[in-house]
């Protein structure tokens, strides 16, 4: 497998090395497959595309024609892509997002020192970087606007791989996970705290252990997986087998709530809960963690068009990452 698959790519890159294929490539029939793949089938995509199946059909059977290379196999009654066109497509869908961004840029120039980027970000994203980072850049670019979204994390990188958004900021997780296109840039490490509420009867008790708190009742936020192994490893750690996590939620208003209104304990950055810290209605027990912590920073496409508007966000998120990091 691993040697068909270095022929598969060492014939694709001669291909798009070629010159007089390269001038004959055409995109809109590049993006044709790539809705053919993304939709699972012509017939699908051609109803996205709101063309004829025919001509959809006939798109791709030029770009196979200008290429030398079957791109669709039929199956049964459908069609599924080659190993010849999932490349193509993934290369595909780098350029649709590309032309996405010289559309904007466009607009962009036109509106001279206006532009427009969608971000991404976590709650610690929110908590500690989104909020300076978009002040300090309106101060020096007044005509920007923003789209900041707080989607699953997953989602979010899902956007960013299709150029649905610019940057995700917030905790790091190696590697981007499966998306194998982005590329992450550390800023901070940031430290988890064991909070509660500010009259919880373990803020009377001394010499508190993270093992001290196995039988306690303990809330998840759903997705941090990251969290929830640093949590394991350190009751590991202390010789005890992790909590049971009685409150699992994707909504960390959800989380705040049950601090607030019961003895519910939970494992998170103290930022989250910065106000609530400060007006003593919430605490952060003084347990000392051996590893819990984690990378913060901004994830981005490998290639991605990196625009005036994007330059002057990322020097300002290495800013406030270094302010940190003091």
């Amino acid at each position: 497998h691993i040697l068909n698959l270095i022929s598969i790519s060492d014939k694709l890159i001669t291909i798009m090395h070629d010159s007089s294929a390269l001038r004959n490539l055409n995109v809109r029939q590049m993006l044709d497959l790539l809705a053919v793949v993304d939709h699972g089938g012509v017939t699908a995509a051609a109803r996205a595309l709101n063309v004829s199946q025919p001509a959809l059909t006939r798109s791709v059977r030029q770009l196979e024609e200008t290429l030398d290379v079957t791109l669709l196999a039929r199956v049964g009654r459908g069609v599924v892509p080659t190993r010849f066109g999932h490349s193509l497509a993934q290369h595909a869908r780098t350029i649709e997002a590309e032309l996405r961004h010289a559309t904007r840029d466009l607009s962009d120039l036109r509106q001279a020192e206006g532009g427009h980027i969608a971000l991404g970000a976590s709650p610690i994203g929110m908590a500690t970087l989104v909020g300076p980072a978009l002040s300090r850049l309106h101060a020096v670019r007044p005509g920007l606007t923003f789209d900041v979204r707080n989607d699953a994390f997953g989602l979010q990188l899902d956007a960013l791989d299709k150029g649905e958004l610019d940057i995700v900021i917030g905790a790091l997780f190696g590697g981007a996970g499966t998306h194998e296109h982005l590329v992450e840039e550390i800023l901070f490490q940031n430290s988890l705290s064991v909070i509660v509420r500010g009259d919880h009867p373990l803020t009377r008790r001394a010499d508190l252990t993270i093992a001290d708190l196995v039988d306690e009742a303990w809330v998840m936020a759903r997705g941090s997986a990251t969290i929830r192994q640093l949590v394991a490893n350190e009751f590991r750690f202390e010789g005890s087998d992790p909590p049971k996590f009685v409150v699992e939620t994707d909504s960390m208003l959800c989380v705040k709530g049950l601090l607030l209104s019961g003895d519910f304990v939970c494992a998170n950055p103290a930022e989250l809960f910065a106000t609530e810290i400060e007006r003593g209605v919430l605490c952060a027990l003084p347990i000392r963690w051996h590893s819990g912590s984690r990378a913060i920073g901004f994830t981005l496409r490998e290639h991605g068009t990196i625009t005036p508007a994007m330059a002057a966000l990322i020097e300002i998120l290495r800013d406030l990452g270094r302010e940190r990091s003091r």
